[in-house]
């Protein structure tokens, strides 16, 4: 009974043993199968060179057929919602494909959120992995390898050099370059330095402009008084203005001030793109200049151009141009001058030069006249003279000399004075009393006679 038992428990340890071993060849059999198939099945590689596709091999989900995929760097040309595709060309080869999409396309932004086919738009930049037999992606991803410079403007292009430039940087571009404005290409020639734009591309060139907002014209008429003037489009923009004048601006409103040495014009226009707005210069008004009269002096007569202003305390505004001014003020000089009004505000300080007054003495004809001791000349003379008190003496030889005080008024007119004849010294009766005068002449020995001196007050004449 014993050994029964002894004996079915050994052909059981048998069994399992050679269960075991079957199982391990199995096993090795398909280890083996599996990577002879991986290695048979391997792309050779010796000939790829420098072919900037990738592609990759792999068993579709069914297992029925191997899948070559294509990755690619690429620009939307075509984005068709309805039938579900997605024209792109492969940047890195210049090639077209049409993209079929289905529901289980991978299709995110470059942020890695979601998004469907008709969130794409013309000229944006992908990555996908596609394959290339049946052109269904793997994934469609808009990428952040390529670069974007938003809604900028003065973008000059050269077509022959087939080259952009941006401020200091320089790109190339292509005849594959996709143009968009308002849905719709548009040709190299309708690029303007005006337009605001939209770049994208891919190291050094440029795949996609897309035009955010194109431009007009503006224009002038009846100018020919402007010829040589300055127009003014809003705060940017300076033109000289000549016979033929026409400005290309950007779409928008614009502030325009034409503008000359005597005329002006402002006005507001709105340009729509590829539009030509001409605007009429002819009521055009004289431009103005504020101008503040600083006079020194008080009850002055004011005129411009012969036209008198009684109140030039504030501001006058004049048009641009030449001006005569004239002031009038008894006692003081006329002031005329010529005033040119050139700027929008201009300031002028008048000080008024005192007009001098002279004393006329005609008489004792021939006697010397000394005023203030000061020696003059002879009589009749005219001689300017300061107002207020002045000791007036008149010497002749063989006559006795005379002093007199004057007062000259100052009133801005001139002084007359007429004195009576000196006294002869024809007479020994007559015994005068030589006094020293410091403010003769040493060798003066005419005598004074010292009697009341008369006081002459402006203006008045002795008969």
């Amino acid at each position: 009974m014993d050994n029964n038992k002894k004996k079915k428990k050994t052909d059981i340890v048998t069994k399992m043993t050679i269960i075991g071993v079957l199982g391990l060849l199995v096993i090795l059999v398909v280890i083996l199968t599996i990577a002879f198939s991986s290695m048979k099945k391997k792309p050779d590689n010796k000939n790829k060179g420098n072919q900037d596709i990738t592609v990759d091999n792999n068993v579709d989900n069914d297992g029925n057929r191997d899948v070559e995929y294509v990755r690619a760097l690429g620009v939307i040309k075509e984005v068709d919602s309805e039938n579900d595709q997605l024209t792109i060309l492969n940047i890195e080869n210049n090639e077209s494909v049409t993209l079929k999409i289905d529901s289980a396309v991978d299709i995110k932004d470059e942020y890695g959120s979601l998004m469907t086919l008709v969130q794409f738009n013309v000229g944006d930049m992908i990555e996908t992995k596609y394959d290339k037999k049946e052109k269904r992606p793997d994934f469609i991803h808009k990428t952040a390898k390529t670069w974007k410079r938003s809604k900028i403007n003065e973008v000059v292009v050269d077509k022959e050099k087939k080259t952009i430039t941006v401020g200091n940087d320089i790109y190339n571009y292509t005849d594959d370059l996709v143009t968009i404005f308002n849905g719709n290409s548009f040709g190299m020639d309708d690029l303007a330095p005006e337009d605001e734009v939209t770049l994208m591309g891919y190291k050094d060139n440029v795949w996609t402009i897309i035009m955010e907002k194109g431009h007009g014209y503006i224009s002038l008429n009846n100018h020919s008084n402007f010829i040589g003037g300055i127009l003014e489009i809003g705060t940017n923009k300076t033109v000289n203005i000549e016979e033929n004048t026409l400005v290309a601006v950007p779409v928008g409103v614009h502030d325009i001030l034409v503008t000359n040495d005597q005329l002006t014009y402002e006005t507001e226009v709105m340009v729509e793109k590829d539009q030509r707005v001409t605007i009429d210069v002819k009521d055009a008004t004289p431009r103005k200049g504020m101008v503040q009269f600083s006079v020194a002096q008080k009850d002055i007569s004011f005129t411009i151009n012969g036209e008198t202003y009684s109140d030039f305390s504030k501001p006058i505004s004049l048009d641009y141009g030449k001006y005569t001014i004239k002031i009038v003020k008894d006692g003081f000089v006329d002031w005329e001058n010529e005033l040119v009004v050139n700027k929008p505000f201009a300031t002028f300080e008048i000080d008024l030069e005192k007009k001098p007054t002279y004393i006329h003495v005609d008489s004792p004809e021939g006697a010397d006249i000394y005023i203030d001791g000061n020696f003059i000349g002879v009589l009749p003379i005219t001689t300017p003279i300061e107002p207020g008190e002045h000791t007036i003496t008149l010497r002749r030889d063989g006559y006795f000399s005379k002093m007199y005080e004057i007062v000259v008024k100052d009133n801005g007119e001139d002084s007359y004075q007429t004195f009576p004849e000196l006294e002869k010294l024809n007479t020994e009766s007559d015994n005068p009393i030589v006094v020293p005068n410091d403010d003769f002449d040493n060798d003066e020995t005419d005598d004074v006679r010292i009697e009341e001196l008369p006081s002459f007050d402006d203006n008045e004449e002795d008969d």
